[in-house]
């Protein structure tokens, strides 16, 4: 698996390098980088909410 160049934090939307990233989580084999910790707690406490906005 190859690390994207850049990505966006599901729950805010900002851009995030995945080598600087605050923290990341896993969900259905799909890794998802996040800006803060607070952003990767809010994601994995319900991911789907956080998907569907897309």
């Amino acid at each position: 698996m190859t690390t994207p160049k850049k990505g966006h934090d599901p729950v805010c939307g900002m851009e995030v390098d995945p080598k600087e990233a605050a923290g990341k989580s896993t969900f259905q084999n799909v890794t998802y980088y996040f800006c803060s910790q607070r952003c990767k707690e809010d994601f994995d406490a319900d991911p789907v909410k956080y998907l569907l906005k897309k």
